[in-house]
């Protein structure tokens, strides 16, 4: 019998969609796609308290991809409410169409060969016979470990589209080639700047005489950096002093990058075009030139341009006043956060030469503490109102390494913990942030480049209180706020309230919505400027232009709130325009980081076997659960035919709701797990479900950078409920 090919359904033409949005037939929104499961697809409704519109099926996405936007046909309604939709046309491609993947022969086919993505939501590929490199006819298993990237050239039929090879990446596993397959994926652009832009780079280190004219003069004052220890790109510095009626004044002073950074240059667009630094395990790839890098940056004993957030502050962080002005400093000293957390800890301790880096300007260590430790009083005091004003804080596990030099392999990592030191200059850049946001939206409300995080969609949040309540957690998801208490509940600073903290932490990251920079004049009238987490009501970031285009934006209109550039001749809409590349560029970054760090950690756990860490359960399905691997934060599926031989397992459902038509109710599942006599051990039984603890034997995923469990048996029964 001949396979049938099935063929998308055509698109309707832009006018009749622009038609049918304007009736209300319609609707728009972008397109996410399950990770696991790439038949389901969903687009936010306008009405954040309804369901997600559903797209049930890979014909019915109609080859929309990750991030397009859409547009939707209503097809039928659930008796759960979900609005099950079809895709008719698309409005904006944001997905590149290209994938990172294997070459293989298809079938006996001499005309075509099939690649095939790593990314599962990407449709495998028919490659053209012209597209094959070279010796691939004649023994296709000389390619079968290489990594290609290909890009989409057609796409009518359903289960393939039509592709092209684009670049040999190199061997799978090689950790240059896979470091590189994860910048093509992301589409970011490790490229060095070429020789061409140097001509947009300052000519001399030398200070302009006319900008000490007018800038205020910090320069013999106590002022200097604290980061982390390996840090290049200083773009902050700190300062402060008591004043005769007991207050202080505390100073942050950022680099003045975008006075070099000249507007409208073909360095300028460049820079524009990358919007962020990328922090990959083993190499940064700078949004400057490194030349402006380090010319901007606040590097100790040198004179250096920047803008300064000067508030007058009492003993317990009430503003009494402030003034934002330019500014040159002198920093005195480049600490590390460890340096900052040794004076929080021993606040008279006398410091040896050694102990410290070396310090400018006459200042010596108990200068350096004494102010240390006047800005950690006032940001305890500081992170208290946040927290009484209901700011949430949901963190996720990170983790660095330590690679061996000669060969980049990794040979032990850690887990990233923030300390005091590391609070207090997150107080003070948040501070500085409000402020900033305060002043350009008050002087240029048209222009001001904002940041928001609106609130998780009640719905998810709604699932997962009630699922929670299931277990016996009482979660309050009226608030940030109350999300915050909730989670202070049931946390704790022993090792079950640390792991009961990653559990909560990642389930309630789920619901949450991505911060995003937008244009105070491109949006309407009813749109909220609250950030949700933070839960103030404006917010931006500027501490940060040495790695962050979006500040660039700000400190162009903060020159010009303050009159020392004339107001730029943007539209809202450019804004706008800005604004939606610098999210799409610091989500791409951010995975891009995400998935070296999972790449060296693959690498490590490969070459430490057999690796068995603890874990928490965080989800139970009927044949298999999710867990988080406590020490890495990885999350790993556990299938039932991976619980080991002659284990034996029967899964019960929980009971979440009464109704049982409600179609849209999460079914809970607890799996009994019965590991059988051994020589050694006696036959043991236990309950997998939420917050159980397991043991659990990592491996890495074959042809992947992603690692893979097996359930271990239990040393004892432990939950943490």
């Amino acid at each position: 019998m001949t396979n049938v090919r099935a063929f998308y359904p055509k698109y309707i033409s832009r006018r009749s969609a622009e038609f049918g949005l304007k009736t209300g037939e319609f609707v728009k929104g972008i397109l996410r796609v399950d990770v696991n499961f790439n038949n389901f697809a969903f687009v936010e409704h306008k009405d954040p308290s309804k369901p997600d519109y559903v797209i049930a099926s890979v014909v019915d996405r109609n080859r929309a991809l990750e991030g397009d936007e859409v547009v939707l046909f209503l097809k039928y309604k659930r008796e759960d409410e979900r609005l099950v939709t079809q895709v008719i046309h698309i409005t904006k491609k944001v997905h590149p169409r290209t994938a990172i993947g294997y070459l293989q022969p298809l079938d006996k086919n001499k005309e075509f060969a099939v690649f095939t993505p790593r990314d599962k939501r990407i449709p495998k590929m028919k490659i053209p016979k012209i597209s094959w490199p070279s010796g691939f006819q004649s023994d296709p298993k000389l390619y079968s470990d290489i990594l290609f990237l290909a890009k989409i050239s057609d796409w009518k039929e359903v289960k393939y589209a039509l592709g092209t090879l684009v670049e040999n990446l190199g061997m799978n596993g090689d950790l240059k080639v896979e470091s590189l397959a994860i910048l093509r994926e992301f589409c970011l652009d490790p490229t060095p700047f070429p020789d061409t832009m140097k001509q947009f780079l300052p000519k001399t280190c030398d200070i302009p005489a006319k900008e000490f004219e007018y800038r205020e003069d910090f320069r013999k004052e106590c002022v200097f950096t604290i980061d982390p220890l390996t840090a290049r790109d200083l773009d902050d510095a700190v300062s402060c002093k008591e004043l005769p009626n007991g207050n202080f004044e505390v100073g942050v002073h950022i680099s003045d990058a975008s006075f070099f950074l000249k507007e409208d240059t073909m360095l300028d667009e460049m820079v524009k075009s990358k919007a962020t630094t990328i922090y990959m395990v083993d190499s940064v790839y700078h949004m400057l030139p490194v030349e402006l890098c380090l010319h901007c940056s606040l590097l100790p004993g040198q004179d250096k341009l920047s803008f300064s957030v000067i508030w007058e502050l009492s003993p317990d962080g009430e503003i009494v006043n402030q003034r934002i002005t330019r500014s040159v400093i002198n920093s005195c000293v480049q600490l590390a956060y460890e340096h900052a957390q040794m004076m929080i800890d021993e606040p008279e301790k006398k410091f040896e030469e050694d102990e410290l880096p070396k310090i400018h300007n006459g200042f010596k260590g108990e200068d350096l503490s004494k102010v240390v430790n006047s800005l950690q009083k006032i940001a305890v005091c500081l992170r208290e109102k946040r927290r009484q004003n209901g700011s949430l804080k949901i963190d996720q596990v990170k983790i660095g390494f330590s690679l061996d030099p000669a060969t980049g392999e990794p040979k032990e990592f850690w887990i990233h913990e923030q300390k005091a030191a590391n609070r207090l200059i997150e107080e003070f850049m948040l501070l500085a942030n409000q402020s900033v946001a305060r002043f350009i939206n008050d002087e240029l409300p048209d222009l001001a480049f904002l940041r928001l995080h609106e609130a998780p969609k009640p719905t998810m949040m709604v699932d997962l209180q009630k699922n929670l309540e299931t277990i016996g957690m009482h979660i309050d998801i009226s608030s940030s706020g109350g999300i915050q208490s909730s989670l202070n509940k049931y946390v704790g600073d022993d090792y079950l309230g640390q792991a009961r903290m990653i559990v909560l932490n990642h389930l309630l990251a789920k619901p949450m919505k991505r911060a995003r920079y937008f244009c105070a004049g491109a949006v309407e009238d009813d749109v909220s400027y609250t950030h949700f987490a933070l839960s103030i009501p404006i917010y931006t970031h500027f501490t940060s232009p040495i790695r962050r285009y979006a500040d660039i934006m700000v400190h162009r209109l903060l020159a010009a709130a303050l009159h020392y550039r004339d107001k730029p001749t943007w539209e809202p809409e450019e804004v706008a325009l800005v604004a939606e590349t610098c999210n799409r560029q610091k989500y791409h970054a951010k995975r891009a980081g995400e998935a070296s760090s999972d790449l060296y950690l693959a690498h490590y756990v490969e070459s430490n076997q057999p690796y068995v860490q603890d874990a928490v359960v965080v989800d139970t399905k009927e044949r298999s659960i999710d867990v988080i691997v406590l020490n890495t934060g990885t999350v790993l599926r556990i299938y039932t035919n991976n619980f080991g031989e002659n284990v034996t397992w029967k899964s019960e459902e929980i009971q979440v709701r009464k109704d049982p038509k409600d179609e849209n109710a999460k079914k809970m599942w607890r799996i009994l797990v019965r590991f059988p006599e051994t020589d050694s051990e006696p036959q043991v039984s236990m309950v997998l479900e939420i917050f159980t603890l397991v043991r659990v034997e990592l491996g890495r995923k074959p042809k992947s950078n992603k690692l893979e469990g097996k359930l271990q048996r239990p040393v004892e029964q432990l939950s943490l409920l």
